[in-house]
């Protein structure tokens, strides 16, 4: 079907390259995410999920996506917590390397307190809602 014929169909014009509807709420989902990991700062990957109303599975897919598209950075430990890492502590991290030159992951470990602020803000239930 072309989009003449759309136009006839349904009454209106689509442009083939308009995003349909579904795609513009999905962004919508995408940006609270985005906004709950940033405010959160450290989250357990079932609190994320629960919250979004997904499987955990469904969850750390979310998140490496959303990480290959340069929205958010962090960290996935083994405990099953994702830390939300800004462009500016990814910078700090960076100068720490460079100035100590040679370190370890232990050695980060051991600075990551003074690298990463790990205190999110508070969400009310009247947020999350």
């Amino acid at each position: 079907v072309c989009v003449c014929e759309k136009k006839e169909k349904t009454g209106h014009h689509q442009s083939p390259l308009s995003p349909p509807p579904l795609a513009s709420q999905s962004q919508g989902m995408l940006g609270e995410f985005v906004d709950f990991l940033q405010k959160k700062k450290v989250v357990q990957l079932e609190e994320l999920a629960s919250h979004f109303k997904l499987r955990t599975q469904e969850a750390i897919t979310r998140l490496k996506s959303l990480e290959e598209m340069g929205r958010v950075t962090g960290v996935l430990d083994d405990r099953g917590k994702y830390i939300f890492i800004t462009v500016e502590e990814m910078k700090n991290i960076a100068k720490f390397i460079h100035q100590r030159g040679r370190v370890s992951i232990t050695d980060i470990a051991e600075n990551s307190n003074k690298l990463i602020c790990l205190q999110g803000e508070k969400i009310s239930t009247a947020e999350t809602a």
